[in-house]
């Protein structure tokens, strides 16, 4: 649960938090093997099955994985945002994290790239084309468009940041450089932009605008506010 501030932690409070980051990484890899099983072993057509729903046609490819262009590309965005929040975890973040909250944001991570994935595999919202192969359609394209863009935006941005508070000389200081000259909270933007990407390149028109409109909710009545009064709270106390 969100804390007074309105953030899921007291962001003030650093240092490192290695049970906490051991179980956040943990639970993002041990995210890909889930994602996979639910594409190449048919535990996602089966589910869907259950629900009463038509999967759609698998088809396979060649290589390790096994599986046609189009489960390939939502295998690799899966990878793409578990490799992302492993690099965060071990190279930006310096505030001490619930283990709670750590256990947390790892499961709801692996709850939505499931969604995403089981949406990919119901004929009604799955862009997948047949016979098996890359999609014609241009919403796919456009998600991994979307997704690759913000991915990198986010992950940059955070880095360009951190770097410049590693320098003691900028202690207290904001920064404006970089990315983040061209937006505020530029890494909040990256971040909707791949969560909406990835979810439109796998289930659809609605289901992007609904993720991306989800989390731009969630960013401008929590997070931007809470990470607001955080910083006008370090002013004022230095």
């Amino acid at each position: 649960m969100p804390t007074e501030s309105g953030d899921y932690f007291d962001r003030s409070v650093k240092g490192p938090s290695p049970l906490s980051s051991t179980i956040f990484i943990g639970l993002r890899w041990a995210d890909l093997p889930l994602q996979y099983y639910l594409l190449q072993r048919g535990w996602g057509a089966s589910i869907i099955q259950r629900l009463g729903g038509q999967p759609v046609h698998l088809g396979t490819g060649g290589g390790i994985l096994s599986l046609a262009p189009y489960h390939t590309a939502v295998c690799a965005m899966a990878l793409g945002s578990t490799v992302k929040h492993t690099v965060y975890q071990l190279v930006v973040l310096d505030t001490k994290v619930p283990v709670s909250i750590a256990a947390l944001i790892g499961t709801m991570n692996s709850i939505i790239n499931s969604m995403n994935t089981l949406l990919s595999l119901w004929t009604v919202t799955s862009l997948a084309p047949v016979p098996p192969s890359l999609p014609s359609s241009s919403a796919f394209y456009i998600g991994v468009g979307l997704y690759s863009i913000g991915i990198l935006t986010e992950l940059v941005a955070e880095l360009q940041r951190k770097r410049f508070k590693s320098d003691p000389l900028n202690k207290g200081k904001p920064y404006f450089g970089g990315l983040w000259s061209l937006a505020t909270n530029i890494n909040y933007g990256g971040y909707i932009l791949w969560r909406a990407g990835y979810a439109l390149a796998c289930g659809g028109v609605s289901w992007g605008l609904f993720c991306g409109s989800l989390h731009f909710i969630d960013f401008a009545f929590r997070a931007v506010p809470a990470m607001e009064r955080y910083c006008t709270k370090r002013v004022s106390f230095e």
